[in-house]
C-alpha cells in the first residue's frame, strides 16, 4: 500500500532513451515523491538512472512549465504495453510542482480510483536522460 496519495494525470510523456529514441507515453499518476508512466511501445529505461522531465500543466491550472530530475525505480513489461515507475529527486521549480499537485488534488482524481476520466486539455511532459 502506498503511503501517500498519487493523483491521476493524463499528461502526455515523451521519453528519450539512451539511443535518443523519442517515445510517446502517458503519465498515469503523480505524487510528491514519485510518478509512473505507461506506453504501448518499449522504452529503454536504465535501472536506477536519472532523467530530467519538463512538465507543461493543463492550461486551466495557470501553472508555468517546470522541470524535475527523476530516477527510474521499476519497469513492468506486458504483452502490448510497458509501465515504468520513477522517484522524484529534485523539482527545479518546487513551488510550481507543488501547485500542480494541489491542482490535481482539487480535481479529485486519486490514482487507482474507478473513475479516472480523461482531461480535455492534458499537461505535457518531456523526459530526457540526465
Amino acid at each position: 500500500m502506498r503511503s501517500e496519495l498519487r493523483f491521476v494525470s493524463n499528461a502526455l510523456v515523451y521519453v528519450v532513451d539512451k539511443f535518443e529514441n523519442k517515445t510517446k507515453a502517458q503519465l498515469r499518476d503523480l505524487s510528491e515523491h514519485g510518478l509512473s508512466i505507461k506506453t504501448s511501445g518499449f522504452i529503454d529505461i536504465e535501472p536506477s538512472s536519472s532523467y530530467v522531465i519538463a512538465v507543461i500543466p493543463e492550461i486551466e491550472s495557470n501553472i508555468e512549465k517546470f522541470q524535475m530530475e527523476i530516477e527510474s525505480r521499476w519497469v513492468k513489461l506486458k504483452k502490448t504495453q510497458m509501465e515504468s515507475g520513477f522517484s522524484v529527486l529534485v523539482p527545479f521549480k518546487e513551488k510550481d510542482f507543488k501547485d500542480y499537485l494541489s491542482f490535481l488534488a482539487q480535481k479529485g482524481k486519486i490514482a487507482d480510483s474507478a473513475e479516472a476520466q480523461q482531461d480535455k486539455k492534458p499537461a505535457k511532459i518531456d523526459i530526457t536522460m540526465a
